[in-house]
């Protein structure tokens, strides 16, 4: 995925373009769970380096948990081979690398990072298990499960497949 920086930061949430050294955050408290979401993301200072990063900040951490636990974090970099436009080159979730795993993962990043973004804006917290059912997943034809397969006795009318041939006006081979 090649794209430009304002598109980019259209696709991150964000809605307008970020300075040198600026940051766009986002931060919701949910007061029934005493958690607060923070996303943001940042710009270096020569607009090379974009990351995007969302956080739960526990109050009370539940049993097993950081206080802090990073949730997402997405690096976007300015690529000279791409003529200055940007690439996503790495996003983890949970821990996790999410680098590769399924055709399409540079644009599903974005959409799951901006899908967070929408939900804090909502005021909610997000529920990432349900936006990464939705948004991290292969959405290329052959690799969603959308067709339904090979027929290996296709239908094929030779009439039609011969129509300009055998008319005024077929170009013929």
């Amino acid at each position: 995925m090649k794209i430009n920086y304002k598109e980019l930061m259209s696709k991150l949430g964000v809605g307008r373009e970020l300075n040198p050294y600026e940051t766009q955050p986002w931060m919701h408290y949910d007061e029934d769970t005493s958690l607060t979401c923070e996303g943001e993301v940042r710009c270096n200072s020569d607009k090379v380096e974009i990351e995007a990063e969302l956080q739960f900040m526990y109050d009370t951490p539940p049993e097993g948990k950081p206080p802090v636990e990073q949730i997402c974090r997405i690096m976007v970099e300015q690529q000279a081979r791409l003529n200055g436009d940007y690439t996503v080159t790495g996003i983890w979730i949970r821990g996790e690398s999410w680098i590769n795993k399924f055709h399409g993962w540079e644009a599903a990043s974005c959409n799951f990072f901006r899908s967070c973004v929408r939900e804090i804006k909502g005021g909610r917290v997000p529920d990432i298990d349900d936006i990464l059912s939705k948004e991290m997943k292969d959405s290329s034809f052959f690799g969603s499960n959308q067709g339904d397969g090979s027929n290996k006795s296709p239908k094929i009318n030779t009439a039609n497949l011969m129509y300009d041939m055998k008319n005024k006006g077929g170009q013929g081979f």
